[in-house]
């Protein structure tokens, strides 16, 4: 179009092409504190010109191309699964953390100073051991060992259901983001599918996506129209006609079988054959009316750290049960003649020796009943060299490894042979905690690292698609004086179409 309407069409696209860099510039600030949003630029291009005779090309003014989102994919993605392995080092080192409060070592009340306390007591026995008041004290300070071999065991054990029940609460929350990740798809499609842009809707895609990551390790992939389907270890868990759900084993059965929660509970399926170890993902397939069952794995996220912390601490309970357990039957040994007279300790008749292990009732009831002489019927006057057997136990090498542990006994010295590659009760026990505290030192240092690079690599997306409001006040006013001049234009045409009709002619 040429000639003086050509210029007011020129003109009102102008106007229109800054009122809307205006509109965008205004949602950028609105948005500036609004987390995952990124910002947004209009894309503005030359009209197609006309040709006019003799002279050439005309231009026709402006043309809004699209408004565009400003963002790195590569470097959302780093980010997304750099934090992913944050959280990993996080949880991990947040259930260590407690693990580590469990032992509270060293300290007064700590099992390293009960285990001191219980054998000097045997050593002030055989040295008075016609004394009731020295047999009360050994078996007071056996209860007190015992109390907190059961304290911590029990702690232990709700450390290891709270962590699986995280896991579990965070396969259920997995669940319901891919849920929400499937309706925003559908979304995105709708919109893409026109031609169009949904800006602020992958804002929200990339935001899911990042959060998903976060819980467990997927794979992201995108498709023409901008949906985002995931995968896992392989296993595709949404994809464009398909969504599936996660489950968590949280414990096993009489028989060993996992337990399988799809959501939340507990346990809500007992599958026949299902042996899975407590906290592994699992996901499942109807067949023929039956759901079989495969292990997923996890490398990175929420999930993996809290799967992590669950083995060490599966470790520490297994590890405290075998110490427990050798150090009352080697008591056990020398107090009864190896079986001839009444065991000192009871282990119960479960598997977890930490969490049943008690003092005889019989000597509980009656600390005479402790055998402090060589005989175990009739103890000579003054005899306290069982007592004192039982106190050098302290200082005795014994295998801690094995939860099934025998002991070659000389019934005339009372002494248990010591055994190769074996340890002090002391040793066994610093040796634990030694372990128990590295692991949670590797874990912050790993946690300070790795939270050095997210804070990188987070800068860096801050400083590429982030909103800088002081930027933003620029193109307003560069917007502005756009629409002004544009405006001018518009009333300059006027003016000369006002003279052009109304002032030339008869």
């Amino acid at each position: 179009m040429s000639g003086l309407f050509g210029t007011l069409h020129i003109g009102t696209n102008g106007m229109a092409a800054a009122q809307t860099a205006l509109q965008t510039t205004s949602h950028n600030i609105a948005n500036a504190n609004t987390e995952g949003y990124s910002r947004q630029r209009i894309n503005f291009t030359a009209s197609n010109p006309y040709t006019l005779p003799g002279v050439g090309q005309i231009g026709t003014g402006v043309k809004m191309q699209s408004v565009v989102r400003v963002v790195d994919d590569y470097l959302t993605e780093q980010t997304q699964t750099e934090a992913a392995t944050l959280e990993m080092y996080s949880q991990k080192a947040d259930a260590l953390g407690q693990l580590e409060s469990i032992f509270n070592e060293p300290s007064e009340t700590g099992l390293s100073n009960s285990i001191s306390k219980f054998y000097s007591a045997w050593a002030h026995l055989s040295a008075n051991p016609e004394l009731t008041a020295a047999k009360t004290t050994v078996s007071q300070e056996a209860e007190t060992l015992t109390d907190t071999v059961n304290q911590m065991a029990s702690q232990m054990q709700g450390l290891q259901e709270a962590t699986t029940q995280d896991i579990s609460k965070q396969v259920l929350d997995f669940n319901a983001k891919v849920k929400q990740l499937d309706t925003l798809n559908q979304q995105i499609f709708s919109v893409a599918v026109k031609g169009q842009t949904p800006n602020d809707l992958l804002d929200k895609r990339d935001e899911l996506v990042g959060e998903l990551t976060k819980i467990t390790s997927v794979k992201v992939e995108t498709d023409a129209f901008q949906r985002a389907f995931i995968s896992i270890g392989g296993t595709e868990i949404l994809g464009e006609n398909t969504m599936r759900t996660l489950s968590v084993v949280t414990g096993t059965d009489e028989d060993g079988h996992a337990l399988i929660s799809t959501d939340g509970s507990k346990a809500n399926t007992r599958p026949a054959g299902a042996v899975f170890e407590v906290g592994q993902l699992v996901l499942g397939t109807e067949t023929d009316g039956a759901t079989a069952f495969q292990a997923i794995e996890s490398t990175s996220g929420h999930v993996r750290g809290s799967q992590e912390a669950l083995t060490e601490i599966n470790t520490k309970i297994k590890e405290m049960d075998k110490l427990t357990t050798t150090m009352a039957k080697a008591v056990n040994t020398v107090h009864s003649g190896n079986g001839e007279g009444i065991a000192f300790f009871d282990l119960g008749s479960g598997a977890n020796a930490a969490l049943n292990i008690k003092v005889n009732k019989e000597i509980t009831t009656d600390p005479r009943n402790i055998n402090a002489g060589k005989s175990l019927t009739a103890a000579a006057a003054g005899d306290g060299t069982r007592a004192g057997a039982i106190a050098s136990l302290q200082t005795q090498i014994l295998d801690y490894a094995t939860d099934e542990n025998s002991f070659d006994y000389d019934e005339t010295t009372m002494a248990l042979a010591t055994q190769s590659g074996g340890r002090t009760t002391a040793d066994a026990y610093n040796d634990i905690v030694t372990r128990m505290g590295s692991t949670k030192q590797q874990a912050d240092h790993r946690v300070e690292s790795q939270g050095q690079v997210v804070s990188f690599l987070e800068e860096r997306r801050a400083s590429i698609s982030g909103v800088s409001v002081n930027e933003e006040v620029v193109d307003i006013m560069k917007y502005q004086s756009a629409f002004q001049a544009n405006a001018k234009v518009l009333a300059v045409v006027s003016e000369m179409l006002d003279t052009l009709i109304n002032r030339t002619g008869v």
